[in-house]
């Protein structure tokens, strides 16, 4: 992963101890052994306090869990802790999403969510976010078609592992992803984004800084046959920054591709030093929107700082973030 340049780093780091102890915060114990106090993790959210004020840590012990977990709104501040990616795991197997998020402050770090409905489904969300200041922290986010679907509020993603094949990463949240590795699955055509900002004066957009557009490592072998984009308008305002971010050769030299039925007059499709094969930009798409920056305060408005608000909530999360490029 390439490092920042020119930004400050808040050095803090997550771990069980730090989520107990922020503000009276209270912790339980799921264990699909019975050792803990829940067996699933859909229970451990229903009994979880209402409209909380203070972090609610519930620590998922190692396994699968098939469950289809929804996090109401009057849930507040929940927050998911797993041992890790590939072993803390809540997987779903149908069309709709494996966990739904309404509640404002959500929380997961060291978790994977996955779901494999499969090809033939027509939307198998591993993710469906809709949570104001909701942060994901070293997970995993796995399927194919509509992967994560960051549909409204603040959202962060830091060092997560994110699988897909078609508009995998879509919405209208205000999202910043920093450090993520974004994996196109097989398919031989594969579109990494579709940002949904349905009106100019909406604080709305993804921004990817040093994140890495890559095919998925199970995949690399069929890398030849796959034709990718960085994304297209799922709304007529769409906003998407790809900042100091490697772009694998599997996308296209035009970079970005039309939606069927929506406007390409108005998007917001940002480049901003880039490397790798796929982030010439020489033949991008000529839209008045698509844009490759020169400078960094060109950039500005895609930072964490500015897009999220990051630096009135994120510090005390205890996740660490960049504030700028």
């Amino acid at each position: 992963m390439m490092e920042s340049r020119k930004s400050a780093v808040l050095l803090i780091f997550v771990s069980v101890s730090v989520w107990q102890l922020q503000g009276g915060s209270s912790s339980v114990v799921v264990s699909k052994d019975g050792s803990g106090d829940y067996r699933t993790v859909g229970e451990a959210i229903m009994q979880a306090p209402d409209m909380s004020d203070k972090p609610y840590t519930i620590h998922v012990r190692a396994g699968t869990y098939q469950e289809y977990l929804f996090v109401p709104p009057h849930k507040t501040n929940i927050r998911l802790l797993g041992d890790g990616p590939h072993h803390t795991k809540i997987v779903g197997y149908q069309n709709g999403s494996t966990i739904d998020i309404r509640g404002d402050g959500f929380m997961a770090a060291k978790m994977g969510f996955a779901n494999w409905a499969g090809l033939n489904a027509s939307s198998a969300v591993a993710v469906r976010n809709e949570a104001d200041k909701s942060i994901f922290f070293q997970c995993s986010i796995e399927g194919l078609q509509d992967t994560l679907w960051a549909v409204s509020g603040r959202q962060f993603y830091k060092k997560c592992d994110i699988y897909g094949t078609v508009d995998f990463i879509y919405g209208s949240a205000a999202a910043v992803f920093q450090d993520c590795m974004v994996y196109a699955r097989y398919r031989e055509y594969v579109t990494f984004t579709a940002q949904s900002r349905e009106d100019p004066n909406e604080k709305s957009g993804f921004s990817f800084q040093r994140c890495e557009f890559r095919m998925a490592p199970e995949d690399e072998n069929r890398k030849r046959e796959v034709h990718a984009s960085l994304g297209r308008p799922l709304r007529p305002y769409s906003t998407v920054a790809i900042l100091h971010s490697y772009i694998d050769s599997i996308v296209d030299p035009k970079g970005w591709e039309p939606m069927p039925h929506q406007p390409t007059d108005k998007v917001t499709y940002i480049e901003f030093q880039n490397v790798g094969p796929g982030s010439n930009t020489d033949d991008r798409v000529n839209w008045a929107g698509v844009t490759v920056l020169r400078y960094p305060a060109q950039a500005a408005h895609f930072t964490a700082s500015y897009l999220l608000d990051a630096d009135s909530w994120i510090p005390s999360s205890g996740v660490p973030y960049n504030t700028g490029l």
